[in-house]
């Protein structure tokens, strides 16, 4: 079963960490800035979609200049 806390240690090399509530989606966020990087992820659970899918979603992340420097306060 995935969790935050797992899908979050693998993707630790990312320097990003993700985050999300049950709306339908979950997002990367930088772990030293706070701030929202890459696109979000649309599924319903963690479990839609395989561990190491996260891990490539987080790479691509964090390779992404989508957002890059925008706080997640500037998204509402």
């Amino acid at each position: 079963m995935l969790t935050k806390k797992r899908i979050n240690k693998a993707i630790v090399h990312t320097g990003l960490e993700v985050v999300g509530n049950g709306d339908g989606y979950f997002y990367f966020v930088s772990l030293d800035k706070g701030e929202h990087r890459g696109r979000s992820v649309y599924v319903c659970r963690l479990n839609h979609q395989e561990l190491d899918r996260w891990v490539r979603d987080a790479e691509e992340a964090a390779a992404s200049t989508l957002y890059e420097g925008m706080d997640l306060s500037q998204l509402a």
